[in-house]
This record gives structure tokens, C-alpha cells and sequence, in this order.
């Protein structure tokens, strides 16, 4: 009798793992279905950012590129773009039956959540913070600057500005630098999607005026040295 009772309970818990098993397996194949996924990018563009972390996640190949030139003169071309983005301009990532995601940060977000890696595990709070500081505030800094240092006539430049920013992007290298004392990444010893985000910003001051806004700088320096060395950071910024 008790030899039958043993048989029954591990007939009982064999046949338990057995339909754990393949519930496990079945909402893993589930996970790894992903919708179908356009990304438009062009090179130097806030896509950098969407381009660098498909290449940290490894998933290059799931999402479809298509290059497109915000500043392109055939307006047939952009006029159907904009039914996609309003502005026109880049990135932009289209999900199949979805809403487009317009935005770099959120795109960057999107896709680290969607991979389930990357994400804001480490720090939640420095990630979603620097991702969002780095698409409002930074972007605007180095907007504004790289017009007037790159594209406007010295004789036409606005000082005013260009010594407000300056002096912006320096309060901001101050706290970074603080911030980052000690640490690899943003959120600790390891990168994620916020790295690929403020990391653009760091890669575009290093494009303006030979990459003087962060000589005085060493913390951020070290910082954007780690990120350089990383083969998907090369993979995508090889060209420039």
C-alpha cells in the first residue's frame, strides 16, 4: 500500500513539472515573437542612439532600416514620410498595428523593454532620469550650438546664445561628472539603453569645435573613452 502511494505522488509530481515544463516553454516561444519593426534613421541623426542600442541588444537583424534624409529636396519623398512623422525628421521606429514611436528616448525605452535587457533594472531612477535629460535638455544645447558653431557665419553668430549654452552644458558636466564618480555606466557596472541615449550626447560635443565643451572635463572623458572602446559603439559611429 505505501509503495502505491509513493508511485501516485511522484506520477503526481511528474506529470506537475511535466505541464510546468511546457507552459514555460510555450510563453517563452511566445516572448521571443516580435512584431515586425521599421526603423528609419540617417547617419548622424538622433537615430545613432536607436542604431547603437539595436547593436548592444543583438537584434539588428529583427528590424528593418530604411534610410531616410529629413533634409531631402524631393518633397513626394517627405510629404509621404510625414504621414508616418509629422516633422519629417528622424528617428522614427513603425510597429506593425501600432502606434510609431517619434522619439529617440522612447524608441530606446521601447526597445529595451521589448528585449527584456538593458533596461532600468540596475537604477531605475538614474535611467529613466538621464534618458529623459538627455532628449529635452541636452539635445537642446547641442542643437543650438552646433548651428551656430557649425552653420551660421562668425560675423552672424549670437554670443548671447552660444555663451548661455556653453555655460549649460558646463553646469551640466559638473553634476555628470559628480554623478559618475565611481561608477562605469550611468546605472552602475553595466550599460543600458541610458548609456546609448546620453552617450550620442557626449559623442555629438565631441563633433563641435574638435570636442573643446569637454577638455576640462576628465571624468566624462574616461566615460566616453569606456563607451568608444565598445565594439557595437564602433559598429555604428566607424564612420565618423
Amino acid at each position: 500500500m505505501l509503495s502505491l502511494k509513493v508511485l501516485c505522488l511522484a506520477s503526481g509530481l511528474f506529470t506537475l513539472c511535466a505541464m510546468t515544463w511546457f507552459y514555460r516553454k510555450r510563453n517563452a516561444k511566445k516572448q521571443l515573437v516580435k512584431p515586425r519593426m521599421k526603423l528609419y534613421w540617417f547617419d548622424n541623426f538622433r537615430s545613432k542612439r536607436c542604431e547603437w542600442l539595436l547593436a548592444e541588444l543583438g537584434v539588428i537583424q529583427d528590424i528593418e532600416l530604411i534610410s531616410i534624409n529629413p533634409k531631402c529636396t524631393n518633397q513626394e519623398i517627405l510629404s509621404e514620410y510625414r504621414l508616418i512623422h509629422p516633422h519629417g525628421t528622424v528617428p522614427c521606429l513603425q510597429i506593425d498595428n501600432k502606434q510609431p514611436i517619434i522619439e529617440s528616448g522612447a524608441i530606446c525605452q521601447y526597445l529595451a523593454h521589448l528585449y527584456g535587457n538593458l533596461g532600468p533594472e540596475l537604477d531605475a531612477e538614474a535611467y529613466y532620469n538621464w534618458i529623459s535629460y538627455s532628449t529635452s535638455t541636452l539635445d537642446d544645447i547641442m542643437e543650438k550650438l552646433m548651428i551656430q558653431w557649425n552653420y551660421t557665419d562668425i560675423k552672424e553668430q549670437d554670443t548671447e546664445l552660444i555663451n548661455k549654452m556653453v555655460l549649460k552644458f558646463q553646469s551640466f558636466c559638473k553634476y555628470f561628472s559628480k554623478v559618475m564618480d565611481g561608477r562605469d555606466y550611468i546605472c552602475g557596472d553595466r550599460l543600458t539603453a541610458a548609456d546609448c541615449v546620453l552617450g550620442y550626447n557626449i559623442w555629438w560635443a565631441k563633433q563641435i569645435k574638435n570636442g573643446v565643451l569637454l577638455n576640462d572635463f576628465p571624468v566624462i572623458l574616461k566615460y566616453y573613452e569606456r563607451l568608444s572602446r565598445r565594439s557595437s559603439f564602433q559598429r555604428v559611429f566607424n564612420n565618423d
